[in-house]
This record gives structure tokens, sequence and C-alpha cells, in this order.
């Protein structure tokens, strides 16, 4: 008897359905719009952004770790929420801020449907990866880069909140099918679609929604550098979360990296720089989960 082919449970829930259950569930904080209104407004100073954050004792705490931490480095401490704005600027202190949001919402839609652990680690992997590559690269907010990767993935919250069963269907990928492709087969759409719709329900820019909607679009990558950034991060994080199943050279083709002109050993560094620098990131973000030893 030949072997049955595996059945999935397919479902009429599309993307957008996930993506709005996420949405209404979780709203972005008000400082997130209010910080975005005065970058926008050329009128407004340093104080007044600083002063927005300051309202939110949490926010400010988590703020000024992350501005401390090795997401920039700095050789002197920074010890209040308006030094922070005048060192960073206003637009990374805006991805601090979207930072420490996607990280409680990433707790709020936290459940045991998935292997949290290795969510959070591929999460902030990619994360790293694409703020040391687009700086490699000499592009400009290399922060926003580092939201990109953190949200690439955040679809597969949202399914595993809305329809555990598919999520776990969804993690039954090996070296045979990709996860996006397992993800498309059970469902009908990747977790790439479900998170660009979420961003896009929030009203955050395009330039985070695009290059995650478009991050498994080779063609795409060969044209537009922030889509090849993602890419190329994606493919590499998920690389180190599973050695024993992929390696970055079977996921990423020698025409990328001699499109974006990366050397291998400047994929080494982002993959040192990341593997290096994820654990502090990963117990500011989610301390529950990573304890201290």
């Amino acid at each position: 008897m030949l072997d049955q082919p595996i059945k999935y449970a397919r479902h009429n829930m599309q993307a957008t359905d996930y993506a709005m259950a996420v949405t209404d569930s979780f709203a972005l904080p008000d400082a997130c719009t209010r910080i975005k209104e005065l970058l926008d407004d050329n009128s407004s100073t340093a104080q007044d952004i600083a002063d927005v954050v300051s309202l939110d004792p949490s926010l400010s705490s988590k703020l000024l770790k992350l501005a401390n931490s090795a997401l920039y480095n700095f050789t002197s401490e920074i010890s209040t929420i308006s030094r922070a704005v005048n060192v960073i600027g206003g637009k990374a202190l805006y991805s601090l801020v979207m930072t420490e949001t996607a990280s409680s919402a990433f707790k709020h839609f936290e459940n045991n449907a998935i292997d949290l652990e290795r969510f959070w680690q591929q999460s902030v992997f990619a994360a790293l990866i694409a703020k040391q590559l687009a700086h490699q690269l000499h592009c400009k907010d290399e922060e926003r880069f580092f939201l990109i990767g953190l949200l690439h993935n955040f679809g597969e919250l949202a399914v595993a909140y809305k329809a555990p069963e598919l999520a776990k269907q969804c993690e039954a990928y090996d070296e045979e099918i990709l996860p996006w492709e397992l993800q498309t087969k059970v469902m009908g759409f990747d977790y790439a679609e479900c998170s660009s719709q979420i961003l896009m329900l929030w009203n955050l820019p395009s330039n985070l929604f695009t290059p995650i909607s478009k991050q498994h679009d080779l063609g795409l990558a060969l044209k537009q550098t922030d889509v090849a950034i993602l890419y190329l991060a994606v493919r590499i994080a998920l690389s180190i979360v599973h050695r024993d199943k992929y390696r970055y050279q079977q996921l990423v083709g020698e025409d990328l990296l001699n499109c974006l002109k990366l050397t291998d050993r400047e994929i080494e560094e982002a993959t040192r720089f990341a593997r290096i620098e994820a654990y502090k990131i990963l117990i500011i973000m989610n301390p529950e989960l990573f304890v201290i030893p």
C-alpha cells in the first residue's frame, strides 16, 4: 500500500482575520501614536518627546535599559529619557518605544501552542542580524531594521492565539520543507503575510510592514535592499536556531550575496554579533522566559 499523504486541517480564516483578532485584543499604547505625531511635527522638540515617554514609568524604565544595551553600545550610561532622546535621536527612540511595545504584545499573546523559546530566539536573532547587515551596508535607520527583524514572525503568535492546533502543525517543518512553505500548505498563507497585516492595521509606517510582507520574495530581494536584508536575516536566524536542520548557505543563493556585495566574512561577523548580543536583549525583553542562571 502506498504511503498516504499528510492531511492538514484546513480552515476558512485568512491572514487578515488573524491580524484583526490581534489588533482588536491589543491596541498600540498612546505613546506610540503621540511620539509619531511629534516626529512628524517640525516644531516639536526632543524634550516634547521625552515628556511623552516619561508619563509611562514602566516604558521609561524599559527604554533606559534598551538604550544602555548592546543595541546602542554607548560608552557612558544614559540615565534620563531626555538624554536618550538627545543622544539617540527621535526616530531611534521611536524604534525603542516600538520595541518595548512589541515585547508587551508578544507577552500578551504568548501561549503553549508553540515553542516560545525558539520563537523569541528566532525573532531576536533576525533583529540583530538585520541591524548588523544594515550597518555593514551603510543603510539609514539601523534601528528600523532591528524592528523589522523583531516583528517579522509576529503572525505566528497571532495564529497560535486563535488556532493553536494549526500553529502546532506549522511547527512540523524539517529539512524537506521550510517553515513558510509548510505554513502556506497548512493555512493558505504564511506568517509573513499575517505579520505585515497586523502592522498595517496598527497604522505603522509602510517601511516596516512592506519588507515583512515580502521577506520570502527572492525576485524582489534582488531589487530592493530592505527586502534583501530581511530575506537574509530571517534565513540566517533560522539556521542558528535550527543548526540540526538548516545551513544558511543552503537557504541563500550566491546571487543575493553578490547583489548586496556581502562577503562570507561579513555574514560571519553579523552572525557572531547576533550570537553574542542576543541573550542580553532576550533578558531585557522577556526576563521571565530567559532567567539569568
